[in-house]
């Protein structure tokens, strides 16, 4: 009977940690994305400063998370965000506003992608 208690201990352990893994995952993506979209909003509007703002912050949370989102997410997507975030660089540097709002909308949208790749719902089920 001990070792029924014991097995039930753990699958409690493991839902509970795929539980809080899952949300997250999904809590950490959508601050990203409302950071880029912040950012692709101000410099659409000329606010170059607080684009810029709104872009570290995104970066930094994005870098923050790197290791937890590294043992959860598809790395391919991922790889592609770290490059998108590169040209957001390049851009911010040279004040290219069209292509750094651009830019910033298409990385909200990844970033939501992979956020939403790990919400727990009937779709990701089936």
């Amino acid at each position: 009977m001990k070792r029924s208690w014991i097995g039930f201990a753990l699958l409690m352990v493991l839902l509970l940690g795929g539980i809080f893994s899952s949300w997250l995952m999904v809590k950490i993506h959508e601050d990203v994305e409302q950071d880029l979209l912040q950012g692709a909003e101000c410099t659409a509007l000329g606010d170059w400063d607080n684009g810029i703002r709104f872009f570290r912050e995104a970066k930094n949370r994005w870098d923050r998370w790197k290791g937890f989102r590294a043992c959860f997410a598809d790395h391919g997507p991922t790889e592609e965000i770290d490059a998108g975030f590169s040209a957001l660089e390049v851009y911010g540097w040279a004040r290219e506003d069209i292509p750094f709002t651009a830019q910033c909308c298409a990385l909200a949208k990844q970033v939501a992608a992979v956020g939403q790749a790990h919400k727990l719902s009937w779709e990701n089920l089936f």
